[in-house]
């Protein structure tokens, strides 16, 4: 088992667990041009008994070492963050691979595949990073998501600790380019990097999201790059933060 980089102490977890002290915030994803609102991506939230935040990220690291409570909380979380997600528009989801982790595509059904099988809403956002394994997970995460039907976005493309692999883009719907781009634009190397993969995606039918767009000069950028959708901090009068307390 990897260890968690930061753990959450287990009875601090279990506490958590057990009184489903848990929310979403969610940050809406617009058209380039229009500016308007074609969905939201949900990011989970988690609090202590006294209701302070604790890091995402710390949650999950310390949830790989339990397999099945990492399934209950991602099934507790992703139930949650449809049923009080905004009415209208796409809803990005993250789904931890790690989850889904042993099955294989001759896996007739799973309770987390079957809470996300709405194909005409539904998009789920997939990581890949340095650690081959995990990005294998992610592959078959992929595919066992096409299978159903349902849609799905390669997260953080171009950030730090991630790699891209030729078989995921291909299988993907959607690409979602990490702020770092925004910050690397006047490099010649790294503009046609991404001009390349654009209109690698334009050719194959794939949708665009260029994430971080913090003032109107990224979003003028965006708008000169040509992506579809943006989303960032530029947009936060509209984030919508919901939790169980």
């Amino acid at each position: 088992m990897n260890q968690a980089r930061n753990p959450i102490p287990t009875e601090l977890l279990l506490e958590v667990i057990e009184r489903q002290r848990i929310g979403a915030e969610y940050q809406p994803i617009k058209a380039t041009n229009s500016l308007q609102t074609v969905g939201y991506e949900a990011l989970a939230r988690f609090y202590s008994a006294t209701r302070q935040p604790l890091p995402p990220q710390a949650v999950f690291d310390t949830l790989h070492d339990s397999p099945v409570t990492l399934v209950q909380v991602e099934l507790m979380s992703k139930r949650w963050q449809i049923e009080h997600a905004p009415r209208d528009g796409l809803l990005f989801l993250n789904l931890d691979p790690h989850a889904v982790a042993g099955l294989s595509l001759a896996t007739p059904e799973h309770p987390l595949l079957d809470l996300l099988c709405q194909p005409q809403r539904t998009v789920i956002e997939l990581i890949e990073n340095t650690n081959v394994q995990e990005a294998d997970h992610s592959m078959l995460l992929a595919e066992l998501l096409a299978q159903r039907g349902i849609r799905t976005a390669l997260d953080d493309i171009g950030g730090p600790a991630t790699m891209v692999s030729i078989p995921i883009l291909c299988t993907v719907d959607i690409y979602k380019f990490d702020r770092q781009w925004l910050r690397q634009l006047q490099q010649p190397r790294q503009l046609r990097m991404l001009q390349m993969l654009l209109a690698f995606a334009r050719a194959e039918g794939k949708q665009t999201v260029l994430e971080g767009i913090e003032s109107e000069a990224d979003l003028r950028q965006a708008q000169a790059l040509g992506v579809d959708f943006v989303q960032g901090y530029l947009f936060r009068p509209e984030f919508i933060s919901r939790n169980a307390l």
